[in-house]
């Protein structure tokens, strides 16, 4: 028993340090920062968990989705233009940030227009398809670009003390909303769609409009981040990669590619398993509720703890998660049970991973060059997610569609993530901070308060 207590005493002292943590995070100080992050996740009514269901039911192939998946994700290549976009604007991160947000947000808008047209029967379904296509195409380059330069923002309005405090409960906010929202929209959509068809898909699409278009206020409301200009040798490839960088960017594309490979979980429980779109809807709150809870404890692990031992351990996660669907067989009483136990496992290795690859980043490269070497990274895990989607899609088209096809993809899946967490075994050493280089802009020790109403 005596010796239990150092642990007993070192777990309730980790508790009370993260509760301490979180009554700091909610300082009015970050006021904004909480209003963007809580719009962030309101912003999951134009997202997959309902485009997916949507497209379906206008008659889009499930083979298909794969492809409508890839579109957002290439998108993410995008952000390797940005350190010369800021370049030409003289290091103006704040408008690129407030134009890619403004165009980019504002999809639930159009989506909803879709939805009315094609169920007053105004557009086919094959000439929505397309559209729906050509937005989602266009709003995820521009959502990867405002997503990727508000990273930046953080960083340069939030010292590192800050930064680590705030910025992986800023996702906890947003998932938490986004769960809160998502479990009675889907039971919702499923009690209406009965009753008035592919009109309901509206709803949820009109909300994300309005909440688009508040998220642009909250971010203009900002502490704003002054200029920010990618150091000209960061920007031409001057900059060798560290051992550190080289395998931090080897195992997140090589996670990326088993991303990619893996099938929507709505479309292999709507066209396999022979589940409602209620039920994929469900199982989306499900796992966001499993973010929120992985994201709390993870957030607080990474502000005393190894952000490369926290990356490691997602990729077992997520290797199981995606093996479980393996088990839930069509027609047996078992396979609801399983795809919910993916969804949370899937989501709360991706939760304390994004966490851990993001603090991985700030911890390699330090200042403005972390602009550049996050565009690198979303470049390589962009690029690999893309090809397994669009693999995916294939196998998806040229297979017969059932239980093998979507087995083969999930299978895959899981040996990549067994392969990252094998390559991440050895740590490499990160590399001292750079003396010589300037911040992305003048940290304050505290972020800048914001009055209602201001520019």
């Amino acid at each position: 028993m005596l010796g239990t207590q150092p642990v007993r005493t070192r777990a309730a002292d980790s508790w009370a340090s993260q509760l301490a943590d979180w009554r700091r995070f909610f300082d009015p100080r970050y006021r904004a920062f909480h209003r963007l992050a809580l719009l962030q996740g309101l912003m999951v009514l134009a997202g997959f968990d309902v485009i997916i269901p949507f497209a379906l039911d206008i008659g889009c192939p499930p083979a298909l989705t794969a492809l409508l998946g890839a579109l957002p994700v290439a998108g993410g290549m995008a952000q390797l233009t940005v350190p010369r976009l800021l370049a030409r604007s003289n290091g103006n991160l704040r408008g690129l940030t407030l134009l890619a947000t403004a165009i980019g947000e504002g999809r639930g808008i159009i989506y909803c227009l879709l939805a009315l047209a094609v169920a007053a029967g105004l557009i086919g379904s094959l000439p929505t398809l397309v559209l729906l296509a050509v937005v989602i195409g266009v709003a995820g380059v521009l959502s990867s670009v405002s997503g990727a330069n508000l990273l930046a923002w953080y960083s340069a309005v939030l010292s590192d003390e800050d930064r680590r405090l705030v910025v992986p409960r800023l996702m906890v906010v947003a998932l938490t909303a986004s769960a809160l929202l998502l479990f009675p929209m889907g039971i919702l959509l499923d009690l209406l769609a009965g009753m008035f068809g592919l009109v309901v898909y509206a709803v949820p699409f009109a909300l994300a409009g309005v909440f688009g278009v508040a998220e642009v206020m909250a971010v203009r409301r900002l502490p704003r981040p002054g200029r920010v200009i990618v150091p000209e040798r960061a920007m031409s490839g001057q900059a060798p990669e560290t051992p550190a960088e080289r395998q931090f960017l080897f195992i997140s594309t090589l996670n990326a590619l088993g991303m990619g490979l893996t099938p929507f979980l709505s479309v292999y429980a709507i066209s396999v398993l022979g589940l409602t779109a209620g039920f994929s809807m469900t199982m989306s709150a499900v796992s966001l509720v499993a973010m929120v809870a992985a994201a709390a404890i993870g957030g607080g692990m990474l502000a005393h703890g190894s952000s490369a031992r926290q990356l490691r351990a997602s990729f077992a996660i997520r290797a199981v998660a995606v093996g479980l669907p393996l088990l839930a067989l069509p027609g047996t009483l078992l396979a609801p049970l399983l795809m919910y136990a993916t969804a949370a496992l899937a989501s709360t290795g991706f939760a304390i991973g994004q966490l851990a690859a993001n603090e991985r980043l700030f911890r390699l490269v330090r200042g403005p060059t972390v602009i550049r070497q996050h565009g690198r990274l979303l470049f390589r895990t962009s690029a690999a997610m893309t090809t397994g989607q669009v693999t995916a899609g294939i196998v998806l088209a040229v297979a017969p569609m059932g239980y093998p096809a979507f087995a083969a993809l999930f299978g895959a899946s899981s040996a990549l993530r067994v392969w990252a967490w094998r390559a991440a075994r050895t740590e490499a050493p990160a590399p001292a901070p750079a003396e010589s280089e300037a911040p992305a802009a003048a940290a304050p020790a505290a972020p800048v308060p914001v009055t209602p109403g201001g520019g």
